[in-house]
């Protein structure tokens, strides 16, 4: 198994991910904590996340009552992660290049 480790920053955002390969290479669990900097006092609970390969394959994750969120996803070697931010306005992160995992 390996593991990738990044942080992103999309002001007001941080985003904490974690990249595990799984047995096979054939899927990856992408692990996250997501921050609102301007209020790190709250985290929004049921956050809705969205996790793309850019293959056609997309899931759904959730943030719990720390912003933690995790899921799996078949993995492609790309992939693309949303979310809706102030104002419902989407953040979107791409990893298009190999994930290294």
């Amino acid at each position: 198994m390996r593991t990738r480790q990044m942080l992103f920053r999309a002001d007001p955002f941080q985003i904490d991910l974690l990249i595990e390969s799984q047995a096979g290479g054939r899927s990856i669990v992408v692990t996250g904590q997501l921050l609102d900097l301007g209020r790190p006092e709250i985290v929004g609970p049921r956050l809705p996340v969205t996790l793309s390969n850019l293959r056609g394959r997309v899931v759904q994750a959730a943030t719990n009552q720390f912003g933690e969120f995790c899921q799996e996803i078949e993995s492609s070697g790309k992939l693309e992660l949303k979310f809706h931010g102030a104002n419902h306005n989407p953040v979107v992160i791409s990893l298009r290049d190999d994930l290294g995992v």
